[in-house]
């Protein structure tokens, strides 16, 4: 009998532990201050600098589309909680300028600190393409301007900021190596890169390559004839093996294009969301290995006609 009431004892006093470690996670959890960003890869990045000292979010949830992203009445409460707002900027967040004067937040936008690319055609002609993020080189330039605005907001951070970021900037390193050891040993004739939206000219200066697409942003993501059959047609004469489109749009017409063309369609590309856990690209890390083995697979291949 005295046993039994030992081990009842014992489980209770288990139980009790446990809840108040799980509440004492929760209260930890609760306390900390919100960094909200504006997309999942901007979250991604932010929360390996910011490491544990900061609760990271975005506003856009993973798959979304961001450029026509419209908020909602719990985005302004969960704004109200954040002490920094990390945005992409170049027009990326179609969103933000309304969404910010509702809150009273510091802001960073890594576009006032970045060289941006201009759009050469359309309706966007002139203005600069949002997407620098895709290069490696360009990202690990999105982590020197997040680590130094936030050690300049939280100087008491710094350490661990820069300490964070040197260690996430040695594996952006590596991938960024990846991608220049593919593309510079890439037969010339190959070194095309055809996608839906116009979102790969900085990997396409970077490392090197040519860029074609069906649309310039993913706020203008209807094809006319014209840009269908241009496509096709430097697609043909250039024999390129390989077409993609991205995560966050239909792939139809590029399905069409490589249809027509006899060219591969070699899958879509991460750029504006990552994936879910479970996913490919559920991290700033994981999206740009992945769109660097669709590139490797689709590239090397051979033209169906």
């Amino acid at each position: 009998m005295k046993k039994k009431i030992t081990l009842l004892l014992a489980s209770i006093l288990f139980f009790f532990t446990l809840s108040s470690c799980k509440t004492s996670n929760i209260s930890k959890e609760s306390n900390k201050k919100v960094i909200l960003t504006s997309f999942t890869i901007l979250e991604d990045m932010v929360r390996n600098i910011a490491g544990d000292k900061f609760k990271v979010e975005s506003i856009t949830k993973t798959g979304m589309e961001v450029h026509g992203y419209q908020t909602t009445p719990s985005d302004l409460i969960r704004g109200s909680k954040a002490i920094l707002f990390v945005e992409n900027g170049f027009g990326l967040e179609l969103w933000s300028e309304k969404f910010i004067s509702n809150l009273d937040v510091q802001r960073i936008s890594i576009s006032d600190y970045l060289k941006p690319i201009f759009i050469s055609e359309d309706a966007y002609k002139g203005k600069p393409n949002p997407h620098a993020w895709i290069s490696p080189k360009r990202g690990k330039k999105y982590v020197d301007i997040v680590t130094r605005e936030l050690s300049t907001l939280h100087p008491e951070q710094s350490k661990v900021f820069k300490q964070n970021a040197k260690a996430y900037k040695n594996k952006l390193s590596k991938i960024d190596e990846d991608f220049s050891l593919f593309l510079n040993t890439l037969e010339k004739k190959k070194k095309f890169l055809v996608s839906c939206e116009g979102a790969f000219s900085y990997l396409a200066y970077d490392y090197g390559l040519k860029e074609a697409y069906l649309w310039p942003v993913n706020a203008e993501s209807q094809i006319t004839p014209k840009r269908m059959s241009r496509v096709i047609n430097l697609v043909k004469e250039n024999s390129i093996p390989a077409v993609f489109c991205e995560s966050t749009v239909s792939s139809e017409s590029q399905l069409s294009v490589a249809r027509e063309t006899g060219a591969v369609f070699g899958g879509n590309l991460f750029v504006d969301s990552l994936s879910d856990v479970d996913g490919p690209a559920s991290s700033y890390l994981d999206l740009l290995t992945h769109n660097l083995n669709l590139l490797k697979k689709g590239l090397n291949s051979i033209q169906q006609n």
